[in-house]
């Protein structure tokens, strides 16, 4: 009787490691979390039985500290991983890559900005658009809640801005949806967004020559390029480190590409 109790409980223990029993947890950026996430959770539960029973849209940087504190299985990052972050017990693998892409209005009559024009607009130093090549109108900056700490903001301030902060003049505006809406709307309004929340309403503006292409996002050209990553500790489930798998694969890629430029 004791060794038939015991031959149960490791096969419920197994069944729960890797089986239709387990369950998995997402949390991440919006970038992610609205578009690729919810149709690849539900295309991998679907192939294996195992349900995601939470998909947040918290941040990068929130959904990594709670992935890191066990709060969740899964977190996803929109940008790269630092040095430190690489140091830490996680298991990381980019899925695919993203571009910033900047939009204004369609009548704006400005098509191309060079990386120190965005730095001038954002950090308040332009404040006219006659000053980066369009008309003499007032430059309307359009971000997400700096104190959110979102990858977003946090990566073009790097890699745009040079550390510098952004201006004070401009809207602050948390759903990304909504950002681009404003500017549909605003013909004096620009934004940096995820490529994948695109919309009838405005139009992109090549950086330095160079708009987001698939090629120019995937080799780098494109300026504001950067990878989307799914990130889990080393010791994570074999349901978590399976999805992993299923991301890198043809029918995950095939999810990523509808937005995003897959890995492969």
């Amino acid at each position: 009787m004791a060794r038939r109790s015991a031959v149960l409980v490791v096969v419920l223990l197994l069944f729960t490691a890797g089986g239709a029993a387990a369950e998995l947890s997402y949390v991440g950026p919006a970038t992610l979390g609205k578009t690729v996430i919810p149709p690849a959770t539900r295309a991998f539960t679907a192939k294996t039985g195992i349900p995601f029973t939470k998909i947040e849209t918290q941040g990068s940087g929130q959904g990594f500290e709670m992935m890191l504190a066990g709060q969740a299985d899964v977190s996803g990052l929109s940008r790269g991983l630092t040095s430190a972050e690489k140091r830490l017990a996680i298991h990381y693998q980019i899925i695919g890559y993203d571009a910033m892409a900047v939009f204004v209005h369609p009548t704006n009559r400005v098509t191309v900005l060079t990386r120190r024009q965005l730095k001038a607009i954002y950090t308040g130093r332009a404040t006219s658009w006659k000053e980066v090549g369009g008309a003499d109108a007032p430059i309307v900056p359009v971000t997400g809640v700096t104190e959110s700490g979102r990858a977003l903001l946090v990566e073009f301030r790097q890699h745009v801005m040079d550390g510098l902060d952004y201006a004070p003049r401009r809207w602050e505006i948390d759903r990304l949806e909504e950002r681009v809406a404003a500017v549909a709307t605003t013909p004096n309004a620009i934004v940096v967004v995820s490529l994948a929340f695109a919309r009838p309403g405005v139009k992109a503006v090549a950086i330095e020559g160079f708009t987001p292409e698939p090629a120019t996002v995937r080799s780098g050209a494109y300026l504001l390029s950067r990878p989307l990553l799914l990130v889990v500790r080393t010791k994570a489930t074999p349901a978590a480190r399976r999805f992993m798998e299923f991301m890198l694969g043809a029918e995950g890629q095939q999810i990523v590409g509808r937005k995003f430029v897959p890995v492969r």
